[in-house]
């Protein structure tokens, strides 16, 4: 019993988290408006694992880039891109940080319709040792609402058969002692 307990330890003690979930939320922009999330890398070398799906709205896109180089971005300067996507409705970005710093996720909307855009951005830190994971799946609203309702169907269907058979003993069982 020792062994196993040291054992436990000894693997709760190496054992570190695969992936840190920086943010999982959803986000509204307005048309040709920018989001900005700040990412500080304080481990290195780790990678950005950004995952994102437009909800309603334009097409979106996300850029990494040094904190520092924020400012000339917006201004419409050239800069040190670490990565960017297209504008999509899906699409995913990975970079691998090799030093400590900070970094800036930009979040940009197409500005071709004049609603808000809302997607929802999953962003992970994780260990670049790690295989690179695949691409986020999002729920299936059908698929949920069968298991559901066949989940609740399968349910009735055993409570009226316990029923019947509670109701056919009761009605056999003697009720006057002999």
């Amino acid at each position: 019993m020792r062994l196993f307990g040291a054992l436990f330890l000894l693997s709760a003690a190496a054992w570190q988290p695969p992936a840190e979930v920086v943010f999982d939320d959803p986000v509204d922009i307005a048309p040709g408006q920018v989001r900005t999330l700040p990412l500080p890398v304080r481990q290195a070398p780790r990678r950005i694992v950004c995952f994102y799906q437009v909800h309603r709205g334009a097409d979106a896109r996300l850029v990494l880039l040094p904190a520092e180089d924020v400012d000339g971005w917006v201004k419409g300067e050239p800069r040190q891109l670490a990565g960017q996507t297209r504008f999509a409705r899906t699409g995913s970005l990975a970079h691998v940080a090799e030093a400590p710093r900070e970094l800036v996720l930009i979040v940009e909307a197409q500005g071709q319709r004049r609603a808000a855009t809302r997607l929802r951005l999953l962003v992970r830190l994780m260990d670049p040792s790690l295989p690179y994971p695949p691409r986020a799946i999002p729920a299936e609203r059908e698929k949920g609402e069968r298991l559901v309702w066949g989940s609740l169907g399968l349910f009735a269907s055993l409570a009226a058969f316990a029923a019947a058979r509670i109701r056919r003993n009761w009605r056999r069982r003697p009720w006057w002692p002999a």
